[in-house]
């Protein structure tokens, strides 16, 4: 078999991977309000672990104030949901506040190039409707030591020409991970997150939109993830956080 359709069926795998029932989700109703309003469009990478349940838990907590984080409808890559008839609907159903986007396609080999217009026109179609939009890198697959730093130049190139926050996530991960090597934050399939690393992405997360520092957060046994973990993904989420800000783009 060619070289080149290997590596194009084996990156078509592993985006596969990423995809569920279209399903499981229903749409919010429209009339709900609450202070921070934040609508999650991906794939499986933003509902791992109950991450919209973590991040809700955290900004309840950090800021005092009531929140609303909802999945949209199945596990989708962004350039899918520009014409699935239902994600720009629960967009335009409701006045979120932040829309956190997620599941820009990228080359796992760095050998090829995807379309990034779809999520640019997802961060036009987010301020058209007075929310912040919020570009959600993913971290690197378990082994990977630069798969992190790639994508997130990825979504650099995303904001500086569509203005829009950039959630230091990856980057954060890398941290993580150099620093405390037996800290595992993946799932065992080396792809998606384990409780550890929804928490940290959800640390990055909640930083960016309450702007107020995760390493200031409390406890929260309510997470299921001992203190000690807790204090580590916290304090580097804020570092990573500081080194890199989010929103540089976006005013």
């Amino acid at each position: 078999m060619n070289i080149k359709l290997i590596i194009s069926f084996t990156a078509f795998i592993i985006l596969s991977s990423c995809k569920g029932s279209d399903n499981t989700v229903e749409t919010p109703e429209s009339e709900a309000k609450a202070t921070f309003e934040i609508l999650l469009m991906g794939n499986s990478h933003s509902s791992y672990n109950n991450l919209p349940g973590m991040l809700t838990t955290l900004i309840q907590t950090g800021t005092n104030e009531s929140v609303s984080s909802v999945n949209a409808p199945g596990f989708k890559f962004l350039d899918e949901r520009l014409t699935d008839g239902v994600s720009e609907q629960l967009l335009k159903s409701r006045k979120w506040t932040h829309v956190v986007l997620q599941a820009q396609k990228y080359s796992t080999s760095g050998l090829y190039n995807y379309s990034t217009e779809p999520s640019k026109e997802w961060i036009r179609k987010a301020k058209q409707q007075a929310a912040i939009p919020i570009m959600f890198p993913e971290w690197p697959r378990k082994g990977n030591f630069e798969e992190g730093v790639r994508i997130h130049a990825l979504h650099e190139s995303i904001v500086a020409a569509e203005p829009a926050c950039l959630a230091p996530i990856g980057l954060a991960w890398d941290q993580v991970i150099l620093s405390n090597p037996t800290l595992i934050l993946h799932n065992p399939d080396g792809n998606h997150s384990n409780r550890n690393g929804a928490l940290l992405t959800a640390y990055v997360l909640y930083e960016v939109i309450s702007k107020n520092k995760a390493s200031e957060l409390p406890h929260i046994d309510s997470l299921g993830v001992e203190r000690s973990i807790q204090e580590i993904l916290k304090n580097a989420a804020s570092e990573v956080i500081e080194l890199n800000p989010p929103c540089s783009y976006y005013q």
